[in-house]
């Protein structure tokens, strides 16, 4: 309880707020504030599409390769082992797959609704004309921090768990 009382107390605190703060009153209110001030409430959904199905494909077709090549090579002694490796170099690949249209999303999401891109496609060529290719992996080593510890567990459990009930 008393946890809960610091997280309100802060965040009512304007001293000690991080970046932009919105005043909402309820749900209500936050989803006609959020529909009205950006044209509705799906802004930057299909470049979010596009970065899962991205990511999810990478995913799952690369862990299975290399797994497979881990096994056939007989790189580690045990099956788990060859597990953890696939699924830490599939968390490499996923990171470099999906970090460019993380940023594109990032950017689609945060503008003012069709302010400055019209779509997600528009917004990769803006940015490649602009930044170069460098631009579409601003913050890969984060984004690594972030989805790498998330892609090595899912994979591993989602191995066990076909493993032991499939």
């Amino acid at each position: 309880k008393q946890w809960y009382q610091r997280r309100v107390r802060a965040s009512a605190d304007p001293s000690i707020a991080v970046g932009f703060q919105h005043k909402h009153t309820g749900l209500r209110q936050a989803l006609l504030t959020a529909y009205r001030s950006s044209g509705g409430l799906t802004q930057g959904l299909t470049s979010a599409m596009v970065r899962v199905s991205v990511g999810s494909a990478t995913q799952l077709a690369s862990f299975t390769r290399i797994k497979q090549f881990f096994v056939d090579r007989e790189v580690s002694q045990s099956e788990f082992g060859n597990v953890c490796m696939a699924s830490i170099c599939s968390s490499v690949l996923v990171t470099f797959t999906m970090t460019p249209f993380d940023v594109v999303s990032t950017r689609m999401f945060n503008q003012k609704h069709g302010l400055y891109y019209n779509g997600w496609w528009d917004c990769m060529q803006k940015l490649f004309r602009h930044e170069g290719m460098l631009g579409f992996y601003k913050g890969t080593v984060a984004h690594f921090f972030r989805i790498g510890p998330h892609t090595i567990l899912t994979l591993t459990i989602w191995d066990r768990y076909r493993k032991w009930f499939l």
